[in-house]
């Protein structure tokens, strides 16, 4: 009788350890898998996407550009995040597709010019204004590229080195358009709602140099007087709601 007991009792005791191996098997394959995971995310990004259009991220991550490592980012500060990165990734924002008003992205992008000489940014737009791409332009002093040209032409333009001239659509490309940070200040302050006059104040300058600026803008990027200026200022500081559709 102890004979059959003692048996019955190795059995169960097997039966138990290979139980016990089971798991173990699977812990080790996911312990495994997350490595293989990690090592993956360790390779250096070439290129950050930020945008929410889901065709747009599908199309270039997964068929034109799929030997290119490609990140999609939602927010500027999972750009940042890439900053520490060498060599720096190059970034392309799409302007139309993400929930941020253009002028709060072109003031980051001055930052990131200043953060990191010689970065690579470029921005994509399909505004019908050529004045609006050529505000843009001067703000963020990087490439601007109609987002509706055909695939083949938009690959092309997106893959050029950061040396390239910068396409844009409205023959707004010499590097002496570029805003100053004095200017930029004014139109931040303006775009804000800010008055003339308190704006001459705060800056120390008198009101005709303010009024004499915002003219000087207006010139180089198309606009007929100061008073569209502000208005194409105040368009650009809201979110369009007819980008609800690519969400």
């Amino acid at each position: 009788m102890s004979e059959h007991l003692h048996l019955a009792a190795r059995k169960r005791r097997h039966r138990r350890t290979g139980s016990l191996a089971i798991p173990t098997v699977f812990d080790r394959l996911e312990y495994l898998q997350q490595q293989t995971h990690k090592l993956c995310e360790q390779k250096p990004v070439d290129m950050l996407l930020l945008t929410h259009d889901r065709y747009l991220s599908l199309a270039l991550t997964q068929h034109f550009l799929k030997r290119t490592r490609t990140r999609i980012c939602s927010t500027l500060e999972e750009v940042t995040g890439f900053f520490e990165q060498t060599p720096l990734p190059r970034i392309v924002i799409d302007l139309d597709c993400i929930t941020l008003p253009v002028l709060h992205v072109l003031d980051a992008v001055r930052a990131w010019h200043k953060q990191r000489p010689g970065i690579s940014i470029t921005l994509l737009t399909s505004s019908h204004s050529p004045e609006a791409s050529c505000f843009i332009a001067a703000a963020a002093a990087c490439r601007v590229i109609e987002r509706r040209l055909e695939i083949v032409l938009l690959l092309y333009l997106l893959m050029q080195r950061p040396c390239s001239p910068r396409p844009v659509q409205a023959n707004y490309t010499r590097a002496n358009d570029d805003l100053s940070p004095r200017e930029w200040k004014i139109l931040m302050e303006v775009a804000r709602g800010r008055s003339l006059k308190t704006i001459a104040f705060s800056l120390g300058k008198p009101y005709h140099a303010v009024v004499y600026t915002l003219s000087r803008v207006s010139a180089r990027i198309g606009l007929n007087n100061k008073k569209s200026l502000i208005q194409l200022l105040h368009e650009l500081s809201v979110i369009p709601t007819d980008r609800n559709h690519y969400f």
